[in-house]
């Protein structure tokens, strides 16, 4: 009985890598396919021919096929379609994949030849894309939309560039164009857009835009969310606009008269900062104005949890990053007590994001990684060219800027 078992599941075994249905034929593999690490994840690639149904196998060590993927631990994505973001794999380790089709159902033709990849963590090097458009790129999310996961670049003139599961960009229309869009952001209600006097746009997949009331014609410099649904706008002269789903806003008394020009959520609370060093802080609704050590601009303020192993206990730091003018770096744990670090280059930072690491861009082509917010690394970003924004991707990051500018590394 338990010869028969066995014999059983290996039958299933291999009926699941070739396909099992009697009808259909076999395809052959795509010359093209590909595979390339990223951060804790790998993107595959091919050219897919006409009503062939094509079967990713992968998994740890450097000899997946699809013979063996499953007695090897591996994993089988069937009907997927190039190009296909693979996530949760585990930076540091080795990992092989490979491909075959079938059509109408039939068995899977021989596998491509197998292909190594070593996911790493992204920052430390980057590659040029080709310029989106030739206005200035304003900001950048990275989110999963109704039609999946999209990374949105806006900018100039309402240039709004969206990228569906790393398909190629397309330009979708923007109901407020002309109107520039500075910052773009992605909660659980969707994105948001926002730009010049009080531009507020809402879509739910990053390719259909609908304008919304912003009740404020104060220009709008930054976005942040919960998590779990809820942004908030910050801009020109202190204004702050609040919605709970990215389609009813309403204003807060403003606390200050200067620009604000980012905010970010982290710990239960917002922050917001501004120029003239001005730092504000949200943790029940109302917003407070806190000390600042530094009078210079800033610009973009990021938050992480880093978490720390020792003797088998784990503890929790929360640190809150702010950005800015000549090379102006604060950090704080609780967002209301702030440091002041060595500045970390004479060019202005412009945008800051943590991923894995943070990661600030800025003028000139300026990028930096850091572990903690304290000890910064220069990176050649293979450009001049002013940087606006930067996202965290699911592969990694993208920077944009002027000029149709962007950046990534995976």
């Amino acid at each position: 009985m338990k010869k028969l078992a066995l014999l059983l599941a290996s039958l299933a075994l291999t009926l699941l890598a070739g396909g099992c249905g009697s009808q259909g034929s076999s395809a052959d593999y795509p010359a093209d396919f590909k595979v390339v690490a990223g951060d804790a994840s790998a993107i595959v690639t091919w050219t897919a021919e006409p009503d062939v149904d094509y079967w990713i196998f992968y998994g740890k060590g450097d000899s997946v096929t699809t013979a063996n993927w499953a007695s090897t631990g591996g994993s089988v994505i069937t009907k997927a379609t190039s190009p296909r973001v693979i996530t949760g794999l585990t930076n540091g380790t080795t990992y092989s994949f490979t491909i075959n089709g079938r059509k109408d159902g039939g068995p899977g033709g021989s596998g491509a030849p197998t292909q190594v990849v070593v996911p790493q963590l992204a920052g430390a090097n980057w590659s040029l894309g080709a310029p989106l458009g030739t206005g200035a790129l304003k900001g950048i999310a990275s989110g999963f939309g109704a039609s999946g996961s999209a990374v949105i670049a806006v900018g100039a003139n309402g240039a709004i560039f969206t990228s569906i599961g790393g398909a190629a960009t397309t330009a979708p229309a923007n109901p407020a164009a002309p109107a520039d869009l500075n910052a773009v952001w992605y909660g659980g209600s969707g994105f948001v857009a926002a730009g010049a006097n009080g531009t507020i746009l809402h879509s739910l997949d990053g390719t259909t835009w609908e304008a919304q009331a912003s009740t404020t014609t104060a220009n709008l410099n930054g976005v942040a969310s919960l998590p779990i649904g809820g942004y908030v706008a910050v801009g020109n002269g202190g204004a702050i606009v609040a919605s709970t789903g990215g389609t009813s806003w309403v204003p807060a008394t403003p606390l200050t008269g200067n620009h604000l020009h980012a905010a970010i959520f982290g710990n239960n609370r917002y922050v917001a900062v501004g120029a003239n060093g001005t730092i504000l802080m949200n943790t029940d609704g109302v917003w407070t104005q806190v000390a600042s050590p530094t009078t210079a601009d800033l610009r973009g303020v990021s938050y992480a949890a880093l978490s720390t192993t020792t003797d088998g206990i784990t503890t929790t730091t929360h640190v809150y990053v702010a950005i800015g003018a000549a090379g102006t770096v604060l950090v704080s744990n609780d967002a209301t007590n702030w440091t002041a670090q060595t500045p970390i280059s004479a060019r202005d930072l412009t945008a800051i994001v943590y991923g894995g690491q943070f990661v600030a861009v800025g003028k000139a082509g300026v990028i930096f990684t850091s572990p903690d917010g304290v000890a910064w690394t220069a990176r050649a970003s293979g450009t001049t060219a002013d940087f606006n924004a930067i996202a965290r991707t699911q592969t990694g990051y993208t920077a944009v800027g002027d000029a149709g500018t962007n950046v990534s590394s995976f």
